[in-house]
């Protein structure tokens, strides 16, 4: 092909000369403008030669097994996705539904052959053995229509089993969480029913569920009735602010009191809570937030006023892809009616009220060894003080616990737990029970 440029050309400004022999200078531009014209043909020649060559290359080797499996598993993941968002409500927008399916096999024991004095999920023994489905969850989650502002309705509904009696098939269905909440880019509002603003962690468990893990030792855990809003400001990319107020109703009968102030007894009370978190991400994988909060509510009993001021502080913490820390601690007084021991305020033989200060928390440190397996070792525990309490509620409780879990597949999980309790009443009577869990969940 190279061979026969010269004679083309040669025949192709002769022509020209003999077609435009008045204007030489417009013939050799023509000449020049045709020449630009072959050699750029020639480089896309030469380029779709070497493209086949190299196609023809790559079809004659194997394609790698792991390069394979990594293309199959991302079509399977696709297909999951697609046949999820199938799913719609009656108005035609899209509802995802989730949840675990969860069998717990589990042993108690206690050093003292006693009942646990603090009966939280599968805790209750003593020597009891068993196992159930009990804490399996079911939920939802929707996206609704747009707002003003380029806002969306988003919501969530996340149910489990474990109201009813603990024998298989009479188990009810429970709420647990749920909310609608109107979003925007830098603020949000909503509604529903959640864990109390300043308690927005929890450690890692397939072992207890059903009420969450460390309930009692420093987890305030309770689900309570709220209204939330929060702003949102960001520094750069990379850091930021959140700002949250809400308005809860507390649960105010998990204090315990006489028989005799039961009827004088409000069992439900507003409370205000606020949390400021600071934020920072080093990259994808490395993160930083510290949040301080507040929480306030009055108690009504026998026509007296009781309040409750607690102060709290939260963080995570992932340094990198291999270590995860995070937990939360408070300190204030009468604050069983968001999940603690119970111990929100004594009565003294006269009739005088005291509200119970309380101190507690709890913290996770967690470890991805592999891609599909962790290692959690999470502790917490509460401290109440014994003003005008009876001599076997109990005042200090301690929990530490370590688990595994280890996904054999995209969507099933194993996880071996073991757990000791601690506890110690106003009379000193102090108990040890432990608790042993191996979990199968398979996610939906």
């Amino acid at each position: 092909m190279y061979r026969k440029l010269p004679l083309a050309l040669s025949l192709l400004a002769l022509r020209l000369y003999s077609q435009e022999k008045t204007d030489p200078q417009a013939v050799m531009s023509q000449i020049l403008e045709r020449l630009d014209t072959l050699e750029k043909d020639n480089r896309e020649l030469v380029q779709e030669v070497r493209t086949l060559r190299e196609e023809l290359n790559a079809s004659r080797a194997p394609a790698p097994v792991a390069a394979l499996a990594d293309r199959v598993a991302v079509e399977e993941n696709r297909t999951a996705e697609q046949a999820q968002t199938k799913v719609e409500a009656a108005n035609k927008f899209p509802i995802q539904l989730n949840g675990t399916l969860l069998f717990n096999a589990f042993v108690n024991s206690a050093n003292d052959g006693k009942e646990s004095a603090s009966d939280y999920g599968l805790l209750a023994g003593p020597n009891r053995s068993g196992a159930t489905v009990r804490q399996t969850l079911l939920g939802l989650t929707f996206q609704g229509p747009a707002l003003p502002g380029s806002g969306r309705v988003n919501g969530s509904l996340t149910m489990d089993f474990w109201a009813g009696s603990a024998d298989p098939g009479s188990n009810w269905l429970r709420l647990r969480r749920a909310d609608v909440s109107l979003d925007w880019a830098n603020r949000s509002f909503t509604v529903g029913q959640d864990k109390p603003l300043i308690s927005p962690y929890q450690p890692d468990s397939l072992a207890e569920v059903g009420v969450p893990p460390l309930a009692g030792s420093g987890n305030l855990w309770l689900w309570l009735p709220q209204a939330r809003y929060e702003e949102r400001l960001h520094f750069g990319t990379s850091s930021g602010l959140t700002a949250q107020v809400a308005l809860l109703q507390t649960e105010e009968d998990y204090s315990t009191l006489p028989n005799a102030y039961v009827g004088s007894f409000d069992k439900a009370r507003p409370a205000l809570e606020g949390r400021l978190a600071f934020w920072h991400k080093f990259d994808d994988s490395r993160r930083i937030e510290v949040a301080p909060g507040f929480h306030v509510s009055t108690t009504h009993v026998d026509g007296r006023s009781v309040n409750s001021h607690i102060a709290s502080l939260d963080w995570s913490f992932t340094p990198s892809s291999h270590f995860e820390w995070k937990g939360t601690v408070y300190r204030g007084q009468n604050v069983a009616g968001l999940g603690a021991l119970g111990n929100g305020f004594g009565i003294s033989r006269s009739g005088y009220i005291k509200p119970i200060e309380s101190s507690g928390g709890w913290t996770q440190f967690a470890v991805p060894i592999t891609s599909r397996l962790t290692w959690n070792l999470f502790g917490g525990f509460e401290t109440d003080g014994a003003a005008y309490l009876g001599s076997t509620s109990l005042v200090h409780e301690f929990t530490y616990a370590s688990n595994i879990m280890y996904h054999i597949g995209p969507n099933v999980v194993i996880s071996a737990e073991g757990l000791q309790l601690r506890t110690r009443s106003v009379s000193g009577d102090s108990e040890i029970h432990n608790h042993y869990d191996v979990a199968l969940g398979y996610l939906f």
